[in-house]
């Protein structure tokens, strides 16, 4: 289980004569986990909306974090999923320990409150693999 927060700056906001707007972010926070880890995030996001709807979400994020490794995800979440909050995010790659959950699925939820957001993250990892992370 990881648990984030971080504040949003915009980046950039285009707004196209067909009803497209894409609106790009920078974020920064930080994450701890169930491993007793913690530290820093930083994401990059691009959003599309058309009509006020969403039509894609997509965010990279680099955690550095305080055993200092660093691992690199993908967030995504489609129209169906954005007014509930929830998406998926992939691990698509990883330094030192964590390098054995690249291609791992996991499952987040936000809330937002003005520029600022909070996420639980659920990634469905194997028993001997936390066990794993646990002993290195």
């Amino acid at each position: 289980v990881n648990e984030f927060n971080f504040s949003s700056s915009n980046d950039g906001i285009y707004k196209l004569n067909d009803g497209r707007v894409f609106e790009a972010a920078s974020l920064q926070g930080h994450i701890k986990n169930n491993l007793g880890n913690y530290g820093k995030i930083k994401c990059n996001s691009l959003i599309e909306t058309k009509n006020s709807e969403l039509v894609f979400l997509k965010v990279i994020c680099e955690i550095s974090l305080n055993d200092g490794n660093t691992i690199w995800t993908t967030l995504e979440r489609s129209s169906s999923s954005f007014k509930a909050g929830v998406g998926e995010s992939t691990i698509i790659d990883a330094t030192g320990k964590y390098s054995i959950l690249k291609g791992t699925k996991c499952i987040y939820a936000v809330t937002k409150f003005k520029n600022s957001s909070f996420v639980q993250e659920k990634c469905s990892i194997k028993d001997k693999t936390l066990n794993e992370l646990r002993r290195k």
